[in-house]
């Protein structure tokens, strides 16, 4: 089913958020295919990250937890959880087109989440691909999701919720093609697609794109290219890779939300669509005016989008 963007956001909201499009317009776009604009980003983080303690979290308690990885590494965890019994664990992984970011820096997104939604977060800081070498990111994100269906009941739960923004959706999307070919998935209890990007190849829309606001679309397309021809060179059309190409019939419920303005908004609706032919159990919300990553924009369009994604996963959950 396609929601309609009327029945969440006014007029005025999208006025709003049109005066801050005027704005991102004029300002440089981020190249996510240069790998030096990555490790200046990561390397920034890191030092303030050091420099200042977590920020405070209402009603949230924060504990930190690892697995280790195939390969012997270890993959830090941040656990969020609420004051009282969450109803089921959400697995988070963070955008970045998948060389920046970490799980701290989604702190307060995720706390939001445990508020809103009385589920305890986890986010873990699977590899960032500055090394292009994107089958290591996406087996971090299969020993995320293994991680979390092996911990479910230690933590008194049954349910678990994917959550992935950008690059993170691909991974979480990604990881649970493997994951659902060797082992059961009926824990899962749903699917949450923010902006993200599931053909490897890189769309229609990707490629004719010539302006965007935020990122530049032939440096996004540049940047899929360096990762399937990485270290593991991989296969585009592999569903296990282009996670659009899967077999879904499998799957949980899922909901995709992207903007209208976002270049590689193509990838979630064919993945909604193939979702929703095969389960019968997906939704889209195409948001208006709304370029990649306008989530995490200053606007009510963004506050409203965050607080219907938790209603969505209120629904799925049911009554407490």
């Amino acid at each position: 089913m396609r929601i309609d963007p009327t029945s969440i956001f006014t007029i005025r909201d999208l006025s709003r958020a049109r005066r801050l499009n005027r704005i991102l317009s004029v300002l440089p776009r981020y190249h996510t295919g240069r790998r030096m604009n990555a490790k200046i980003i990561n390397s920034l983080v890191d030092l303030v990250q050091a420099a200042l303690p977590p920020s405070a979290r209402q009603r949230v308690h924060l504990e930190k937890d690892e697995v280790a990885a195939s390969d012997h590494h270890t993959i830090p965890i941040r656990l969020l959880r609420p004051r009282r019994r969450p109803q089921a664990l959400l697995l988070h992984f963070h955008g970045g087109a998948w060389v920046v970011g970490n799980a701290r820096l989604d702190d307060q997104w995720n706390a939001r989440t445990v508020r809103l939604c009385n589920v305890m977060v986890a986010a873990g800081d699977f590899h960032r691909a500055l090394d292009d070498d994107l089958e290591r990111a996406i087996e971090d994100a299969v020993t995320l999701i293994d991680w979390a269906l092996d911990h479910l009941a230690s933590f008194g739960l049954d349910k678990l919720i994917v959550e992935g923004e950008s690059s993170g959706a691909h991974l979480a999307a990604a990881a649970l093609v493997r994951v659902a070919e060797r082992r059961p998935i009926k824990r899962l209890a749903a699917f949450v697609s923010l902006c993200g990007a599931f053909d490897m190849g890189g769309s229609i829309r990707l490629r004719t794109s010539e302006r965007s606001l935020l990122i530049d679309p032939q440096s996004a397309l540049l940047n899929l290219d360096r990762l399937v021809h990485g270290p593991s060179l991989l296969d585009v059309g592999s569903p296990d890779v282009s996670p659009i190409l899967a077999d879904l019939s499998h799957m949980p419920p899922a909901l995709f939300v992207a903007g209208a303005l976002d270049p590689v908004k193509d990838d979630s609706t064919r993945m909604y669509e193939r979702w929703h032919q095969q389960t019968g159990c997906a939704q889209l919300l195409m948001v208006p005016d709304a370029p990649h990553g306008f989530e995490r924009l200053p606007t009510r369009v963004a506050a409203k989008t965050h607080a219907f994604v938790a209603r969505w996963i209120e629904r799925i959950l049911g009554p407490a």
